[in-house]
């Protein structure tokens, strides 16, 4: 009997091999990309996908026409990214480094002006500019200069906080900065700025 089981298992392992074949040259490269992780979007593709800060709509959540499980959803950037397509700008962003300050579409809905190329050009600046790098008034791509601040232990750029980060139990209000794109960073701001109408403190 166990000769028999010996003689099973062995004729299973040849089979295995005539079925999925030997481990070729070809075969463990495809086997080691796999494994490999995929580079960013450009700043418009991750923008697009990018899921900004928790919106909890609690109880309200069913008469919104949402599930009635669902008590939260989260901001998005949907509006900035149309904003930027409609203003033909979305070639720009593709055609070097950037850092954007992207709004998220709260911001924009609390926005009662038109979101222009300048408009949308004020929240680009050129290069890369992680948030620990921001100690100072920064250039953008419109030509106007973002006027830096440090209130609260926060950083400021005009009249936005840049990395908004919860304080409570949940972490919920948190906007992403220093996200990483195959051509830039992208940092949420909750307001949409516009170039001259910041005074200082």
């Amino acid at each position: 009997m166990l000769c028999r089981s010996v003689f099973m298992l062995a004729g299973l392992a040849v089979a295995s091999a005539l079925v999925t074949g030997p481990m070729t040259a070809t075969r463990r490269v495809s086997m080691r990309a796999k494994s490999t992780i995929s580079m960013a979007g450009d700043i418009m593709e991750t923008a697009a996908s990018l899921q900004g800060p928790v919106i909890f709509w609690g109880s309200d959540g069913a008469t919104m026409g949402k599930e009635e499980s669902d008590i939260k959803g989260y901001d998005n950037f949907s509006k900035f990214v149309a904003a930027v397509k409609a203003a033909g700008l979305e070639q720009t962003l593709k055609g070097g480094t950037f850092t954007v300050f992207a709004p998220t579409d709260a911001a924009f809905a609390d926005f009662k002006g038109e979101a222009t190329a300048d408009i949308l050009k004020y929240h680009v600046v050129e290069g890369k500019v992680p948030l620990s790098a921001i100690q100072g008034d920064l250039k953008t791509v419109q030509g106007s200069s973002l006027k830096y601040g440090r209130r609260f232990r926060k950083t400021f750029l005009d009249y936005a906080m840049v990395g908004i980060s919860s304080s409570g139990a949940s972490k919920g209000q948190v906007y992403p900065v220093d996200v990483e794109c195959s051509n830039g960073l992208i940092h949420a701001i909750d307001t949409v700025l516009v170039p001259g109408t910041y005074k200082g403190e």
